[in-house]
């Protein structure tokens, strides 16, 4: 019967269940990984667009800083003479930000106006005349139009609805200053006007400006976001690039396929959009978020384009080594559960040559015993048994039902379970011939072992209690005799959540104690007590203290006396 068991018809289904399910796993695995790891890419590509769009925002809002730092001065300025002292205040102040560098004031009464231009160069300002089409600009708001008439020839163009003269009630003294902002093309540049247009006390219209040149402007905010993942452009509401990394499209129109399409899908402020979509700057497939950008009353719109990270096709490349591993792991196990088949069928067929040249002997001489002879064929029987107990596929196939239920749940708890198996096989592999193994070692089993089996019973089965003493940590015990325990335990007692079982693993003069609650079920088949008999035969084969168990009160205790390292066989 036994070796039926390991035919090579039931060693190929063993191999084929195997690798299916390590290949299923490793499939299962990869693809919830990926699904998780391309949404780590978009979250990751959101706070891209969100840093991002904050630089640029606050870029902008830095523009506005000087014409509202210049409103207290104003505020003090109730003459033409008040103004003219303060022009080297209003001018610093105008053009402090970095990337300004061009403005403009007018001062106009019944008699004359005063039109000036300023530029920075550095730290150094200069001052000119007003150019034409920034007379132009400022000519459409409510100053007397005797005093800014325009040139009759301009070559420049105002666009936009600013370019109409606005229909406001006119400016009284102290009334806080009127913004105006728009785009105005001037010799195939296009530039981003500023006004502050105020009323002073004696009467006089003061216009303050600032002229931004959209190239420049493109030119400032490359050098202010040099390490950015992303790039932006801005458009105005009927599509002109108000900036964009090509400064060839800057004042041109935007292209259909620029706009955010029906998949578009929204972020959680409900006005901001996002897509994937092929970047032709870059052309490359980025994450593009659509975001509007209100700025000095201009209804602009905000593009962000964050490359897709590098990580999602670095996820493809892990998805495949991550399979590959699994198959890898699968190949492995199936190589030494044929290694094992192989080494025990050797051993067997060895063990049956050497019992019977021993029953040849036996005949021959008719010196041995008749114990002698028994003692021999129990310990043949005993190291079968033990080699029975490791190649037992049983435990190997309830662990996998229980891996299986739990990927699902949890797949960080899942890969500690396959480590954790991995090494129970991994010990139960190895070759103890003289059948004693460390303290220590067993004492890793059964905790190992113990875990699968939490996994699999839940809070139907208690923690494991250990508490083993240091002297007895370095000696001997008989090898995986504390897991053989374990597993009697929850095999012939009853486990449930309203009743846990409790496994106690202690120390108690020479004796290791393995100590468990007592509810017997009564549907367990007689196991013939293959595990007790072992215990108790390699003790009497080791000699010294005899292995004990029995009933105490409510619990079933098993003692198992520690074999000093020095300790050999009895003859």
């Amino acid at each position: 019967m036994s070796a039926a068991i390991y035919r090579t018809r039931y060693f190929i289904a063993t191999a084929m269940l195997l690798f299916l399910c390590f290949s299923a796993i490793g499939l299962f695995v990869s693809v919830q990984f990926g699904k998780r790891t391309r949404q780590i890419s978009i979250d990751m590509a959101t706070k891209v667009y969100q840093l991002k769009s904050d630089v640029i925002r606050n870029e902008f809002k830095g523009f506005l800083k000087g014409l509202n730092d210049l409103e207290p001065v104003r505020q003090q300025i109730n003459s033409r003479q008040d103004f003219i002292q303060n022009i080297p205040l209003i001018e610093a102040i105008l053009l402090s930000h970095p990337g300004v560098t061009n403005g403009w004031y007018a001062l106009t009464n019944n008699k004359d106006t005063l039109f000036h231009t300023i530029s920075k160069q550095g730290r150094d300002r200069e001052s000119f005349p007003l150019t034409a089409y920034r007379r132009n600009w400022t000519n459409i708001f409510p100053l007397p139009s005797a005093t800014l008439t325009p040139p009759a020839a301009s070559p420049s163009a105002l666009t936009g609805p600013a370019a109409t003269p606005p229909t406001a009630n006119p400016l009284t003294p102290n009334q806080p200053p009127v913004i105006h902002s728009n785009l105005v093309t001037h010799n195939d540049s296009t530039h981003w006007m500023l006004t502050t247009t105020s009323r002073l006390p004696d009467a006089s219209t003061l216009v303050i400006g600032l002229d931004i040149n959209l190239i420049q402007l493109q030119h400032y905010l490359w050098s202010v976001d040099t390490t950015g993942r992303a790039y932006a452009f801005i458009t105005s509401p009927d599509g002109i690039y108000i900036t964009h990394p090509d400064e060839k499209l800057v004042g041109k129109k935007m292209p259909e396929n620029e706009k955010p399409t029906a998949a578009a899908k929204r972020l959680g402020d409900s006005v901001s959009q996002y897509e994937t979509v092929i970047s032709s700057f870059l052309q490359i497939p980025v994450v593009r978020y659509y975001t509007p950008m209100n700025i000095a009353g201009m209804q602009w719109n905000l593009v962000v384009d964050t490359p897709v990270l590098a990580v999602v096709e670095d996820v493809n490349e892990i998805e495949k080594y991550l399979l590959l591993f699994f198959m890898f792991t699968a190949g492995i196990v199936l190589f030494f559960i044929a290694w094992a088949q192989t080494r025990w069928q050797k051993e067997f067929t060895l063990r049956q040559q050497a019992e019977l040249q021993q029953q040849q002997l036996l005949v021959k001489t008719q010196s041995l015993s008749i114990e002698a002879e028994r003692q021999q064929k129990h310990n043949a029987l005993l190291q079968l048994n033990t080699l029975k107990e490791k190649m037992n596929p049983h435990f190997l196939f309830n662990s996998l039902s229980s891996l299986h239920a739990l990927i699902e749940q949890s797949p960080e708890l899942a890969q500690s379970f396959v480590m954790k198996l991995s090494n129970v096989y991994r010990y139960v592999l190895n070759d103890y011939s003289g059948g004693l193994t460390s303290v220590e070692h067993e004492m890793e089993l059964a905790n190992e072992y113990f875990f699968l089996l939490k996994i699999r019973f839940g809070n139907a089965l208690a923690p494991l209690e250990m508490d083993i003493a240091a002297q007895h940590r370095s000696q001997q015990l008989p090898f995986m005799s504390l897991q053989s325990l374990i597993e009697n335990a929850v095999k012939h007692n009853v486990l449930s959540k309203e009743n846990p079982l409790h496994i106690r693993i202690y120390s108690e003069g020479p004796y290791i104690v393995v100590a468990n609650t007592l509810k017997l079920r009564h549907d367990v088949q007689d196991s013939g007590k293959q595990g007790l008999n072992y215990l108790r035969s390699i003790y009497q084969h080791f000699g010294g203290l005899p292995f004990l168990h029995g009933v105490e009160e409510n619990t079933y205790k098993c003692l198992l006396p520690v074999i000093p390292r020095s300790q050999r066989p009895t003859q």
